[in-house]
């Protein structure tokens, strides 16, 4: 069974060396925002309206006030779990992780427990801004809320209806990618390169890439109704969507490295981050480039996210790192 435990287990994974030659950046991409101890890890990204939210190991919550350019830590984190995923969008801020962790935020620096009635591990929620929420993760948990992350319902596919006879693990696929319309569209993407979505906010599933036992697991998505949509995933998996996410086709780069995670912006830049990985495009997904200044490498950076209102893009990673990438 092809099982890849994301967040927590990428750190150990033991990663060869890029096959991708395109070219060296000749230009200075990487500005450190914030970096911490080498026991410190930050896993989630999230910008609305100028706020930022970065969560992590021991429950830290850093938040931004001013779209990214300086942080400060939440003093009085609801847990010590490890935070693996957060969004915010509207007036709802959701963060989830280990052992079906959930919390809110209440305010400005102020965040509470919620009960997302599970024990397993969340790796990804995705909020829109009337307080739907979904949040999913190991073998095939998938959890819905209406009330902007304080109370959850279990919410996913007949896994078993999608199963592959004979392949132990395909009737309980991991969820790493979910991505949330204001509509209540949810289309989520995990392991056996599976992509599933729903119309009418978790009532009724659809595949829109089914499982292959021999696909690589994908581990997140970035999906936009113009333009191109994109999710990537293991050794350089990379594909591409231009109808919003309907049909996909893989345009896998030349790498043994694990992608982690993908934000594009309006004027065509898209970002990927990975495993002693990163790739940077300039025209919308047509060309890459990889990026090897810094510790890109050498260490990992788990999500990057677009700062809606400035355009800059930003990633976090390893040893409590919060990072801008390009000017």
């Amino acid at each position: 069974m092809q099982k890849f435990w994301g967040t927590l287990v990428a750190l150990f994974l033991a990663i060869g060396t890029s096959s991708a030659g395109v070219g060296r950046s000749n230009v200075d991409l990487i500005t450190t925002i914030i970096a911490g101890i080498p026991h410190a890890q930050f896993f989630g990204l999230t910008f609305n309206e100028g706020r930022g939210i970065a969560v992590g190991a021991k429950g830290a919550i850093f938040e931004s006030g001013d779209a990214g350019k300086s942080w400060s830590q939440v003093k009085e984190s609801p847990t010590r779990d490890a935070f693996l995923s957060v969004s915010s969008r509207g007036k709802y801020s959701v963060a989830v992780g280990q052992t079906g962790l959930v919390a809110v935020s209440a305010g400005l620096g102020k965040w509470e427990l919620g009960d997302s009635g599970s024990e397993s591990r969340l790796m990804v929620v995705d909020v829109n801004e009337s307080g739907l929420a979904f949040a999913a993760g190991e073998f095939g948990v998938v959890l819905q809320s209406s009330d902007g992350g304080r109370s959850w319902s279990s919410s996913g596919p007949d896994w078993s209806s999608l199963a592959i006879e004979d392949h132990f693990g395909t009737g309980e696929p991991s969820i790493y990618g979910a991505w949330l319309s204001n509509t209540g569209q949810i289309t989520l993407a995990g392991e056996y390169g599976l992509i599933v979505r729903s119309d009418d906010a978790g009532i009724t599933w659809r595949v829109l890439r089914a499982m292959d036992p021999k696909a690589s697991t994908l581990h997140a998505l970035f999906i936009q109704g113009q333009g191109t949509s994109y999710a990537v995933g293991q050794e350089g998996e990379l594909l591409l969507s231009t109808d919003g996410g309907e049909n996909w086709s893989s345009r896998r780069i030349a790498t043994d490295l694990n992608f982690l995670g993908i934000s594009a912006a309006p004027n065509g830049n898209v970002v990927i981050t990975g495993m002693r990985v990163m790739y940077r495009s300039q025209d919308a997904g047509k060309t890459w480039q990889p990026v090897l200044e810094g510790d890109t490498t050498t260490d990992w950076y788990q999500t990057v996210r677009t700062e809606a209102k400035t355009g800059k893009m930003y990633a976090v990673g390893h040893s409590g790192r919060i990072i801008r990438i390009g000017s």
